[in-house]
């Protein structure tokens, strides 16, 4: 009887043996199980994650996780570091002689946005840095030195030259500036309005914190303005200028094949060339360039504005007159293709001088100067 029963034992587990490799059959296609299953996975920037993928039993096949198209992993997890806000395709694959399994992942890393608190301020909290190209006021320290540069800090009144063509300046708040209705910029200026205008247009370039880094060293994005698509722009123009080391013009060569000189005057008797720029031989800027606009009404020499986008520039698109500043809307971000770019916030903003014209010895170069700026959305 004990034997009889033993035996029965034994062939029943020999059933449930059999019966579980029936299920477990290792020439099945691969049927991992994946540590999270969802396609579309949210994390924040710097938070790593393992993205795992776990062969049953008996089983085995080759492992290989693909971001963006490149190979990154050929193990049964991969450890996936965000340093970069933005969205990435993150593809698993199980394979063995019998197939191939797949799960693709969206990975969303946004980018971080720094709220507005109760303290903070509407208006300019630091200055990143201040190259401008040569000029008249450049090297004096009211208008054209590295302190003036500090003096747009949290304020309006204080007026900054950034020399001529690609002279910038970049600056940032102390909170993401939001894409909200309408305008979201003011830029603070002095263009000189009416039938004898004297504008000064600088391109508002604009830039997100994707790497968390809290420094302008991410993409930039221009704010596309009235002359963005117009025939006589020059995009990805270059120029470099030659320092004098004297009170000399300052001359400089193009890569449209053109040359030229920054000429002085006798109202600024000195080196136009900035002298606290870490290279004292050459300069060079690249950017967009906008046609001049200078020339004369009547007896006075004048620099009209464009219809809107630009700083110091009293446009009526923009309402300059009414406002006393000229609006920009991050909506009108494009990227270096000029294709549109949504941007919910940005953290960092560059200003330069987008026309090259040197003018003449009696008002000089055309450069654009800034007084301030101002997050419109926090203002409201």
């Amino acid at each position: 009887m004990k034997q009889n029963t033993f035996l029965l034992t034994l062939s029943l587990l020999v059933a449930v043996f059999l019966s579980s490799c029936e299920k477990i059959n290792i020439n099945e296609v691969p049927h991992p199980n994946l540590g999270i299953s969802e396609n579309e996975v949210t994390l924040a920037l710097g938070s790593p994650y393992t993205f795992k993928a776990t062969a049953p039993l008996y089983t085995s096949y080759i492992n290989t996780w693909t971001l963006d198209g490149v190979v990154v992993s050929t193990q049964s997890s991969y450890l996936f570091e965000p340093k970069l806000a933005g969205t990435y395709t993150l593809v698993y694959t199980g394979t063995n002689a019998n197939g191939t399994f797949r799960h693709d992942y969206t990975v969303v890393v946004p980018v971080p946005v720094v709220a507005a608190k109760p303290g903070s301020s509407k208006y300019i909290s630091k200055v990143f840095d201040y190259l401008p190209a040569p000029g008249q006021f450049i090297n004096e320290a009211a208008v054209g030195s590295p302190e003036q540069a500090q003096k747009i800090v949290g304020g309006i009144n204080s007026l900054l030259s950034l020399g001529a063509f690609g002279g910038y300046v970049v600056f940032g708040f102390d909170h993401s500036v939001v894409n909200g209705t309408g305008y979201d910029l003011a830029i603070y200026s002095n263009p000189i309005s009416g039938l004898t205008p004297w504008a000064e247009p600088g391109i508002v370039m604009v830039s997100q914190d994707r790497n968390g880094n809290g420094l302008p060293d991410d993409e930039w994005f221009e704010l596309a303005g009235s002359e963005y698509n117009d025939p006589s722009t020059i995009k990805n123009y270059e120029i470099t200028y030659k320092n004098p080391k004297a009170y000399e013009a300052v001359t400089w060569t193009d890569n449209q094949g053109n040359s030229g000189v920054v000429d002085i005057n006798t109202f600024h008797k000195h080196n136009y060339y900035p002298e606290f720029a870490s290279n004292q031989e050459s300069l060079t800027f690249r950017g967009t360039r906008l046609r001049s606009t200078f020339g004369m009404y009547g007896r006075t020499y004048i620099n009209s504005p464009f219809s809107w986008g630009y700083a110091d520039s009293a446009s009526e698109g923009d309402n300059y007159l009414t406002n006393k500043y000229n609006g920009f809307d991050i909506s009108w971000a494009v990227n270096d293709k000029g294709e549109k770019v949504a941007l919910k916030t940005i953290d960092f903003v560059k200003v330069y001088t987008a026309q090259s014209e040197k003018g003449n010895g009696l008002l000089g170069e055309v450069s654009t100067e800034i007084k301030g700026a101002e997050d419109l959305q926090m203002a409201q």
